[in-house]
């Protein structure tokens, strides 16, 4: 529901003509080369660089759109302090974890996230205060300072839900008084509880969506490492050319959270086809409908 409302939000930003031009895109609206692509076709600019901070300093004037991944409040202040009129296209998971965390702060807590290092939505969380601290599964538990007994462990909505569970077990030894607030967005926890419900239906697993994406990475991990199926991720359906079906006789297919469901459709109705033909026919427009 995160994608597709972000992307009806910059199609009405798009029909808008009193919109302020031009209109800058902080980062990938989401991780899909297709979805952004073909914002770019419409003259969106999508801006690239270390941090979300930097991005916003280069933008003299205009509209700049925040993707469904958040910012951080340092971000969107700045982008006021230059008059920049703002698109929030923040999904709303996103939105509700950022507004717990500084519940929490709030109260007291030390929050400790778990999330990749360098993706935007915990670029955003971490620009919410110094008082939380990233960790991941190579993070050095012992080397965590241990000083407030009020401390919550959190994660970025696009995890595996086992596999922040697991975390939380494993340091909960270290500290037992530890919190949980498990984040993990309905549509990642959805695809990644029915991969391994249907492990036993299924020989091979088709994940369709961009390496970039780290839900898509995780429903794929889901997969070989829970669920113990042989996967393939593909972007589109030419990823499938030349691919050797002889010896599979039930695919599954599952789609990231954030690929345009055209893509999907096209690779369902080729796989039924007597002769597929593994060439994608679809244009940048279907993938933002």
């Amino acid at each position: 529901m995160g994608v597709a409302r972000a992307i009806n939000i910059i199609n009405k930003v798009l029909q808008d003509e009193t919109a302020k031009k031009p209109i800058y895109m902080l980062g990938n609206l989401v991780h899909n080369k297709n979805i952004v692509r073909a914002f770019q076709s419409k003259g969106i600019v999508v801006l690239e660089g270390q941090s979300r901070l930097e991005m916003i300093k280069s933008v003299e004037e205009g509209t700049v759109i925040f993707t469904a991944h958040g910012v951080s409040e340092e971000v969107r202040t700045e982008a006021l302090r230059r008059g920049l009129d703002i698109i929030d296209a923040t999904c709303r998971d996103v939105e509700k974890t950022h507004e717990i965390i500084k519940e929490k702060l709030a109260q007291g807590y030390k929050i400790l996230f778990y999330g990749v290092s360098g993706h935007p939505e915990t670029e955003g969380v971490l620009g919410l205060s110094p008082d939380i601290t990233l960790v991941n599964d190579d993070t050095d538990l012992d080397a965590i300072p241990d000083s407030n007994p009020k401390t919550l462990l959190t994660n970025q909505t696009t995890m595996s839900y086992i596999d922040v569970l697991n975390f939380y077990r494993k340091i909960k030894v270290l500290r037992p008084n530890l919190e949980l607030l498990e984040e993990v967005c309905s549509a990642t926890r959805n695809r990644q509880t029915a991969v391994i419900e249907n492990k036993d239906n299924i020989d091979l697993l088709i994940v369709v969506g961009d390496p970039l994406s780290n839900n898509t990475r995780m429903l794929k991990e889901t997969a070989e490492k829970k669920a113990g199926l042989t996967t393939v991720l593909v972007e589109n359906i030419d990823d499938l050319k030349g691919f050797d079906f002889s010896s599979h006789q039930r695919v599954g297919i599952t789609a990231g959270a954030s690929t345009p469901d055209a893509i999907v459709e096209e690779i369902i109705v080729n796989l039924k086809a007597k002769k597929p033909v593994f060439s994608s026919k679809l244009a940048d427009e279907d993938f933002i409908k």
